[in-house]
């Protein structure tokens, strides 16, 4: 190796860009730090025909940016340099790299064993593992090779391996620390069946490839116990194969019964994953072996129905399963400060009040908490109940932190409260500090007995109304042009998972049928998917044609073969919102049972909890379509494709609902861990809470989608339910009952479909049409109308009755207001247009009839009336006021009051009515 000081004039343009770079054997590189370059030169080294190749792979890894010192270079040269020497050194030389064996990388692990410590050769084993990753192509290795580099570690026989010589009941297992354990199976109960169960034992730590004790001690103490359990039975099971899914189920049940609610039976698991691995696997019954691999099992035949699918006269109901245990009363979550919540989803959990802050209300808000998490109560699902803890929590850290807190309940106050409400307005939206202040008002209601709060306190919060509404702006749905580009987004990536998929599962298929019509590469996927599929564990593996990747990454690609992962929650869930118009809550919750009928639609019971406890539950039926093609055009069909993609992962995770993603072994400690522990990383994404991240704002840019004014498009669920709510009332002509589908008709209207600038400009498009209807209508009959000069004139004698086609009499009758009606005068109400006989129609009429004639003395009465059919259309639905009003209102405004000038018309509103009573100029109408 030799060192060149990084010059200006002497700097190389590759390695401005790269910090190595390879010519031929040599390899150059250069220190972030201090700028040095260090060239490694490989032609020193054994096995010449090597080393071009291998001067190409260092410097791969140089480059991939974890390495930036002298030091880090070194530690990954100088194993090379050690491996090819020990290569050199067999009997058998490997003469190029597809001569490399897996056994080659065993045989320098334990011959570096002898000069140095376990840590230091499985350290170097580790550089060269990493090293022959970065060859390319990797087809020059043997595909042997290949799967064995595409393991998480090249450690030989590490984690188990027998610890003496002609002993195979101990076990030995390294952890990570390099500490070995003994785990001696001569120590268990049945001593026929150590020698299989300690080989399982064996297999089962070497496949999960697990470096800490827990790894092991976790499922040799379930067998131990699992046989303790069976040596205890008055028949205990003579062999392994006698071994029963009773006798599984029944230490299932035990474990659980030491478990604190909502925990999960870790050594169960445990327990399974090592009967798995017993060799051969045949000699369990087939229904142990189904119930191993969470199958349920079906026997030959039609089975009997054990209970009726719903009650019915003269059947029994059916009852659920175990002894019932009532809920804890208020007065036993005072005493204890914990409150166990199950929720009609069917999440529970234990909220313990004595980690708040403040003990002396403790007692008071642990009863008053449970009351409200009880048969009585009102909530009635996990995240109602977490609204309510974390309001208490926070309503009790400001109490504590108060200069003179109250010392008992009884000295709280309306003034706390306030003081409580203007704090959080310093830091919270005032909607979030209203929905806060509620539920801290409900829990103090809920508190017993009453009196032991002040009597100021019980009379504010005996107020109504405490806290006010807030007037907030229905929230609008999105244009034709962003919906469209919303869901061609969300469909493109729904087909792609729904390819991806598929594509596993032909290769699962081929590789069971015909693995000798493979590639050697797809044997060895076919090998993984196969594994994943019976057991649902995803091996901590690379692809053989991706050695380079990280084993993280390649375990998450292996994953998504067989199985959705957390990414394909996002366009799932938009495109369901897209096709059924629910909101996102009732998507979260579908469940997985559902019938086909005709196979034209699938019913389905969906769950929406804002309902009220008595409507919870609705059964839908959605259209399925009749092709392929159609699937992601229906709401029917994006559920069945949903169905069938998340059955997999269900038979692993075991969910109630629909849903079950690969959510991997990592992450943050206590979100879905224990889960993902028990289950091999398939969980239901909304067991523990519906509140998961989406990412939508991400997913909206990684697909370009922009608003109308081209700024990024936010996109939310509700957003798309509205606009679905908006299409829909559209499709059906504004028809409110045959539009509301998912939601009430208030709710529809006040929440989704007032305010929506689609639903406004289609509104105002309607109602323009039909007042051009009616103008067209009104202009059709031409009203008589005397302004003041002709009336003076008739009265003068200069004109005659005649021309108006009545008598004289009628004319001075009328001219003297002897037949006047609220706003006209009558000609002939004995014959009236509308009806036989003497005219019974409303005064509004009146101003559209024939027989009408109006003077200048029914002008004031005519302005009040355009004055209450103004305000009538302020009050009423504007469809319903075109439909009573708008022909009389088009007539005043287009027809009468026109032929009357300006002056006449300031003049008459001097002296007109206080007011007209539509009501009563209508007629009167049966209540």
């Amino acid at each position: 190796m030799t060192d060149t000081m990084a010059t200006a004039e002497a700097s190389d343009n590759s390695l401005s860009r790269r910090v190595a770079v390879a010519d031929g054997a040599a390899v150059s590189f250069a220190e972030e730090r201090s700028g040095v370059i260090r060239t490694y030169d490989l032609a020193a080294l054994p096995m010449p025909p090597w080393h071009d190749v291998l001067a190409r792979a260092f410097t791969d890894v140089l480059n991939l940016g974890a390495i930036r010192t002298f030091k880090s270079a070194d530690a990954a040269f100088w194993p090379i340099g050690r491996f090819l020497s020990y290569l050199e050194s067999l009997e058998q030389i490997p003469r190029t790299l597809s001569d490399l064996t897996p056994g080659h990388l065993d045989g320098y692990y334990l011959h570096e064993l002898g000069p140095t410590t376990q840590k230091a050769a499985r350290a170097q084993m580790w550089q060269i593992g990493r090293l022959l990753r970065h060859v390319e192509p990797a087809t020059m290795l043997s595909i042997d090779m290949r799967a064995y580099l595409a393991k998480a570690r090249q450690t030989p026989t590490i984690p188990a391996q027998a610890t003496l010589p002609g002993n195979p009941l101990v076990v030995q297992f390294t952890d990570h620390d390099g500490v070995m354990f003994d785990f001696d199976f001569a120590t268990l109960p049945f001593p026929a069946w150590h020698a299989t169960l300690a080989g399982a034992f064996t297999a089962m730590l070497q496949a999960a490839q697990g470096t800490s004790r827990r790894t092991a001690q976790r499922p040799f103490d379930a067998l131990r116990r699992f046989l303790t359990g069976l040596e205890a039975l008055p028949q205990p099971p003579a062999s392994l194969g006698e071994v029963t899914v009773e006798h599984l189920e029944d230490f299932h049940q035990r474990v659980r019964a030491e478990l604190a609610p909502g925990a999960q039976p870790i050594h169960f698991t445990s327990l399974r994953r090592l009967l798995m691995h017993i060799s051969p696997y045949e000699q369990l019954s087939t229904e142990l072996r189904h119930r191993l691999e969470q199958i349920t099992y079906q026997p030959e035949g039609p089975a009997e129905m054990s209970r009726p699918a719903r009650p019915g006269t003269g059947r029994t109901s059916v009852m659920p399963d175990g002894p019932y245990e009532a809920p804890a009363p208020p007065e036993e979550a005072a005493r204890t400060l914990k409150v166990h919540f199950t929720g009609e989803d069917g999440r529970t959990f234990e909220y313990d009040i004595s980690k708040l802050r403040h003990p002396p209300f403790h007692p008071y808000f642990a009863s008053a908490f449970a009351h409200r998490t009880g048969p009585t109560g009102t909530l009635r699902t996990r995240a109602s109940a977490d609204g309510d803890f974390t309001a208490m929590r926070q309503f009790l850290g400001f109490i504590a932190a108060l200069p003179n807190p109250p010392k008992s309940i009884g000295e709280l106050s309306p003034r706390h409260l306030e003081r409580f409400r203007f704090e959080k307005l310093r830091t919270t939206t005032e909607a979030g500090v209203r929905t806060q202040m509620v539920l801290i008002h409900a829990i103090l209601r809920a508190i017993t007995p009453r009196d032991v709060l002040s009597e100021d306190l019980r009379e504010y919060l005996g107020r109504r109304n405490l806290v006010s509404k807030l007037k907030t702006a229905p929230v609008p749905g999105y244009s034709d042009r962003e919906f469209k580009a919303i869901l061609t987004a969300a469909r493109s990536d729904v087909v792609a998972i729904r390819d991806r998929i598929r594509t596993g599962e032909k290769l699962l298929a081929t590789y069971r049928a015909a693995p000798d019509s493979l590639s050697a590469d797809d044997q060895v996927l076919g090998m993984h998917l196969d594994e994943m599929d019976r057991t649902g564990r995803v091996p901590l593996a690379r692809s053989t044609d991706q050695l380079w990747q990280n084993v993280m990454k390649g375990r998450l690609t292996m994953a998504r073969r067989l199985f959705l992962t957390d990414p394909d929650i996002t366009p799932l869930l938009v495109l369901g919102a897209c096709l059924t118009g629910r909101n996102g809550e009732t998507l979260k919750e579908l469940p997985p049972t559902h019938r086909l009928v005709e196979d034209r639609a699938v019913a389905i019971t969906l769950t929406k909890r804002r309902r009220g406890k008595s409507e919870t539950r609705e059964t839908v039926y959605w259209e399925t379509g009749t092709s392929d093609s159609r699937q992601l055009h229906t709401p029917g069909g994006f559920y069945l494709l949903l169905h069938q993609l998340t059955d997999r992962g269900r038979r692993f995770s075991g969910g109630r609902r629909i849903w079950s993603i690969w959510a991997g072994l990592s992450g943050a400690r206590g979100y879905n861990w224990d889960s993902k522990d028990v289950n091999f990383g398939h969980v239901d994404p909304f067991a523990s809470s519906l509140a998961r991240v989406l990412n939508l704002s991400e997913w909206g840019t990684r697909h370009g989608l922009t608003s109308d004014d081209g700024k990024p498009l936010k996109i939310t669920i509700n957003r798309i339910k509205t606009t679905v709510e908006v299409r829909t009332t559209k499709a059906m002509g504004g028809h409110l009952p045959s539009a509301s589908r998912t939601n009430t008709l208030d709710v529809s209207f006040q929440h989704y479909l007032q305010g929506d600038p689609v639903v406004r400009a289609w509104a105002e498009e309607i109602m323009t049409t039909a007042l051009e209807q009616a103008e067209s209508t009104a202009r059709q009959f031409k009203p008589r109308v005397l302004d003041t000069a002709t009336e003076q004139a008739l009265r003068d004698g200069s004109r005659t009755a005649d021309a108006l086609g009545i008598t004289p009499q009628v004319l001075s009758e009328t001219l003297d207001g002897k037949r006047d009606t609220l706003a006209n005068a009558c000609l002939d109400i004995e014959h009236g247009p509308f009806d036989e006989g003497r005219c019974g129609v409303s005064f509004l009429t009146c101003l559209r009839c024939p027989n009408a004639l109006i003077t200048h003395q029914h002008l004031p009465a005519l302005l009040a009336l355009v004055e209450e059919l103004e305000h009538a259309r302020q009050q009423m639905p504007l469809d319903a006021w075109v439909t009573e009003h708008g022909r009389t209102w088009l007539a005043l405004t287009r027809l009468i009051l026109p032929q009357f000038t300006d002056a006449e018309r300031a003049q008459a509103a001097k002296s007109k009515p206080a007011e007209l009573v539509l009501d009563l100029l209508d007629g009167p109408k049966e209540s």
